[in-house]
């Protein structure tokens, strides 16, 4: 009986093969350690954009808007990314609050123009009339003017809601409220304090 002996083949692999796997594994640890070194570098270049009020934009196609810092206590600011091919309505209203609902009266300017646009809500004392009134103001010019008497209050506090401290991203159909600041005298507290209040209100809609 004659016996088969059948050779069992070993891979065989050159040093150039066995050079370029190393330097591969290599790459891809390297990589890997370096992202995981970036990865909470990149949350605190997020977090130090937003104390800085720096809007980060991530679709262009949809609103983005952030609170930023003004340095006054009768100053406030935002920074509003508008989409290209829309136009909005930026609305403001002054006086008597209300809770929830938007008001019918009050300032409008329009922003055609997409990209980034800057806008405040200063109040300061009205040397003709006396007393202190607050105005919307962006680059194109200023509406509202309305009174503000909780200014001279000896006692005050306020509630208010709207866009924050970060980025904020909503769809470019959307009505986005802005701010909403509603004032309370501590001296003469109102009967319904879910009724109007003074303050002011800024919301942005498309046309």
């Amino acid at each position: 009986m004659v016996k088969e002996t059948i050779a069992t083949r070993r891979p065989r692999f050159s040093l150039l093969t066995l050079v370029l796997v190393t330097t591969i594994v290599a790459l891809a640890v390297s990589v890997a350690m370096l992202y995981r070194e970036v990865r909470p570098l990149r949350a605190e270049v997020q977090r130090l954009r937003a104390e800085v009020g720096e809007l980060h934009v991530g679709d262009k196609a949809k609103i983005h808007a952030i609170h930023v810092p003004s340095g006054s206590k009768l100053e406030w600011k935002w920074r509003i990314w508008i989409p290209e091919g829309v136009t909005y309505c930026l609305r403001s209203s002054g006086g008597n609050i209300p809770l929830a609902e938007f008001p019918e009266y009050g300032g409008t300017m329009y922003l055609r123009e997409p990209g980034e646009h800057v806008i405040r809500y200063v109040i300061e004392r009205d040397p003709k009339r006396g007393g202190w009134s607050g105005k919307l103001v962006h680059d194109s010019g200023s509406v509202g003017s309305r009174s503000q008497p909780w200014v001279e209050w000896s006692s005050w506090s306020a509630s208010g809601e709207g866009v924050g401290d970060a980025t904020e991203v909503f769809e470019p159909d959307s009505r986005v409220l802005i701010a909403r600041r509603r004032y309370t005298n501590e001296d003469d507290p109102p009967n319904d304090p879910k009724g109007p209040l003074p303050g002011f209100m800024i919301w942005l809609e498309p046309r």
